[in-house]
């Protein structure tokens, strides 16, 4: 099974409505938080943002924008990582979340530029959705690989 595809599935449907998907909105959320970290969604970002919904989440291209939208509105409605984070570490198995941090670091790369603000972001979501250390560095050499 793909990374991330049982955040798809409910134990009714194999094709639940977006709003069933709070684990995917949890993941955008905390790659939309990367990706504004600097302050600035440049092009680059939001490209890399909506490749990543379509490579690693199977995101069909119909629903990005409306998901990327309601991950915008939990964001500023969030007052700490901790809601999302939380939901990940009760959905998502240890592979699952280091997939999710390189993710983040791939959104940070896009640009090519990595801001210390995008970097505290990503460690700050490692550590609270326990990646190991020596699991954080292979996801950001990986993400720096495929760039």
């Amino acid at each position: 099974m793909n990374f991330f595809k049982k955040i798809f599935q409910t134990e009714e449907t194999e094709d639940p409505s977006i709003d069933d998907k709070t684990s995917t909105k949890a993941c955008i959320a905390l790659l939309l938080e990367t990706s504004m970290a600097d302050e600035i969604l440049d092009e680059s970002e939001l490209m890399a943002l909506k490749n990543t919904l379509q490579k690693d989440f199977q995101i069909n291209e119909d629903e990005i924008d409306e998901l990327i939208n309601l991950a915008k509105e939990n964001v500023e409605d969030s007052n700490s990582l901790y809601e999302f984070t939380r939901d990940i570490n009760d959905n998502l198995d240890a592979a699952e979340r280091v997939k999710l941090i390189e993710s983040m670091w791939k959104i940070a790369y896009a640009d090519g530029n990595i801001d210390k603000y995008e970097e505290h972001i990503i460690r700050k979501v490692s550590n609270l959705i326990y990646v190991a250390h020596s699991d954080f560095i292979k996801a950001k050499l990986s993400a720096k690989e495929q760039i």
